[in-house]
């Protein structure tokens, strides 16, 4: 059996019309071919960046899933290259080129890759042409988009290729750049207190025309008896509106399918163009008076309305009571039985997301980072009608076992979760979800996002409590608690004591001669062996004592003991570790320490202060011993 081949799509943005419709197609293409597709789409646009409204931190964040994948995996890579960054553009197409995955990059110019473009600026010249010849329009005005998007500044040029074609003088003060969207409004009223109406207002996108109409009506003004308005997309909206709009059709999907196409020309070995064309053509309507009167179905029109705005309204409500139900849960297991009551709403019944190792679990220290995503994850996989599941996953190529050669083919999109530049994980949702009411799914995508963020602010807020409490309990040398690390543990171990009747010891430890080996060694030799006898504490604990070091040289030790003997026997044990520690340690001294304990039963002590000094009066006569042997 043939391998499946496995295509790769990668896009940016929530525009249904443009990305959208392209996506459907390469999807449509692929499941007749039952090739695998495998979706990696981040919310962020690149004129947001471009124009300062994104800043670097949430660039990098977005831009993490395009690295979620090993490349190795694909057959071939399609992506909507115009709304990409171009470092991301760049990063995307060297992985691709490293594991010899040839790239179809439909509507840019970079390099590295097989190009799919639109002749934009032939339609957009058309549009020009047909004003000034059918219309005789001669004063027209040029609404673009952003200054310095590759779409605007084409279908600028295609305007005032126009305009010298037919000997029309070009003004500047006829270029304005509405955003593709309201600021066309504000762009228009300040050139219209200023300068004539113009024969014509030409628009680099539909959205645009539609509110120059909108601002032209509510002014007095007649389109198109008193001034021609035209767009450039052929929206269904513009198609719809009164006046309907004259546009430039791009053929989008056709894009998508022919992207399919020439990778499977490709896989044949077959030599295919660097760069294909896709046409565009005019779309002729009311708004520049060719027609005169269009039929439309108000009814069906006005249904489906009332039927979207429902649905808004419903969404709006549901996703406000989604984020108040989801906000106050701390763990991925409520805050997945709060999503699991919305999916029915938002039409998913099965979601998946992976999360960093760090943010299931409290206190857990991040494993390795692969491509900014941790080595070690857990995958929450959300079934309608079935139990949670939580897995920990762990791979080296990020990406789970996708089973790209099963019996069915894959289709699969992954999206980012991050806070600020650093990854948190990516959610996992089927292809079939993919622009589909895309604001809907964005927003519910976009909550979710905000919860796991909430998640991870609250394991790092909890594991920065836990630190500054271990900085105030614990001496930063040894990690032994310190003295008032002391009272608090050793007041629940006197506690339990007495329930059970038991005793408590009290253990004195002093590090011998630890100013000799500081003045002949070095404090870093002194600090070795207070370590060592910190270890070595640890080490002797079998009862969950309460280890401490209550100054330089000296340490405490609190426990539950059933006799005396509990107390000798951690002494020996400590002993124990050091003559073995001294057995192999290349240090040119040895670590000893000398000891003094007091045992009492519970109910008869009456301060931690009397056993601490009278543990102190048994390692005095120990020293003492110590220091007549070395005399004698």
């Amino acid at each position: 059996m043939a391998k499946r081949k496995t295509i790769g799509l990668f896009m940016e943005g929530d525009d249904a019309f443009q990305e959208g419709v392209i996506a459907d197609a390469v999807i449509k293409a692929a499941s007749e071919k039952e090739y695998n597709i495998i979706i990696c789409h981040s919310l962020m646009k690149k004129p947001a960046y471009v124009y300062g409204q994104l800043s670097d931190d949430i660039a990098i964040g977005e831009g993490a899933i395009y690295k979620l994948p090993d490349y190795e995996i694909f057959d071939g890579l399609i992506i909507l290259g115009e709304v990409l960054r171009p470092d991301v553009m760049e990063d995307i197409i060297n992985r691709a080129a490293g594991k010899h995955v040839p790239v179809i990059d439909i509507n840019d110019c970079y390099d590295g890759c097989y190009k799919i473009g639109y002749n934009d600026a032939i339609g957009m010249k058309k549009m020009v042409l047909h004003l000034i010849r059918e219309h005789d329009c001669r004063n027209i005005y040029f609404m673009s988009g952003f200054k310095g998007n590759k779409e605007s500044e084409e279908r600028e040029a295609a305007y005032r290729s126009a305009l010298e074609e037919e000997n029309i003088p070009f003004r500047p003060e006829n270029i304005g750049y509405g955003q593709f969207y309201l600021k066309s409004i504000e762009v228009v009223a300040e050139y219209l207190e200023q300068h004539e109406m113009p024969d014509a207002f030409v628009c680099a996108n539909d959205t645009m025309a539609m509110f120059v109409i909108k601002y032209l009506n509510e002014h007095g003004y007649q389109v198109p008896e008193d001034v021609i308005v035209t767009g450039f997309d052929h929206m269904k909206a513009a198609a719809e509106y009164q006046p309907s709009v004259s546009s430039v059709e791009r053929s989008l999907y056709q894009s998508g399918t022919l992207a399919v196409q020439l990778l499977e020309q490709i896989w044949d070995g077959k030599k295919i163009p660097e760069q294909s064309l896709v046409p565009a053509h005019l779309v002729l309507n009311q708004s520049c008076g060719c027609v005169k009167h269009t039929r439309l179905d108000l009814n069906r029109i006005n249904q489906e309305k009332l039927n979207d705005i429902t649905r808004r309204d419903m969404f709006i409500h549901h996703i406000t009571e989604l984020w108040r139900d989801v906000s106050p849960e701390n763990t991925v297991e409520g805050m997945m039985e709060v999503i699991g009551k919305y999916l029915e709403f938002f039409e998913l019944d099965d979601l998946r997301f992976c999360i960093c190792d760090d943010i299931i679990r409290h206190g857990s220290k991040r494993s390795r980072r692969i491509c900014d995503y941790s080595q070690n994850m857990t995958l929450v996989h959300y079934q309608k009608g079935k139990p949670l599941e939580m897995e920990p996953v762990y791979y080296s190529n990020i990406l789970p076992d996708l089973n790209l050669q099963g019996e069915k083919p894959v289709q699969e999109i992954f999206i980012p979760l991050y806070l600020k530049q650093r990854t948190v994980g990516y959610l996992w949702v089927p292809a079939r979800y993919c622009m589909r009411e895309a604001t809907m799914i964005y927003a519910f995508l976009t909550i979710m996002n905000s919860a796991i963020i909430d998640l991870c602010l609250l394991r790092e807020k909890d594991a920065l409590v836990d630190k500054l409490d271990s900085m105030y309990v614990r001496d930063e040398l040894t990690k032994l608690y310190n003295r008032f690390g002391m009272r608090r543990n050793v007041d629940k171990i006197m506690k339990v004591a007495r329930r059970d009747n038991k005793h408590i010891m009290c253990i004195e430890l002093d590090l011998d001669g630890l100013k000799k080996i500081n003045d002949t060694y070095g404090h870093d030799a002194g600090d070795n062996a207070i370590v060592q006898v910190a270890n070595a504490m640890r080490q002797a604990s079998e009862r969950r004592e309460v280890c401490i070091r209550s100054g330089g040289d000296e340490y405490l030790v609190f426990g539950i003991a059933e006799e005396q003997r509990d107390a000798e026997g951690f002494i020996q044990r400590v002993e124990e570790y050091l003559d073995e520690y001294n057995s192999r340690n290349q240090w040119p001294y040895e670590v000893a320490c000398s000891c003094g304990y007091c045992v009492q039963s519970a109910s008869e002590v009456e301060s931690l202060e009397e056993m601490v000094t009278a543990a102190d009066k048994r390692l005095y006569q120990v020293k003492a011993r110590k220091k007549t042997i070395r005399i004698s």
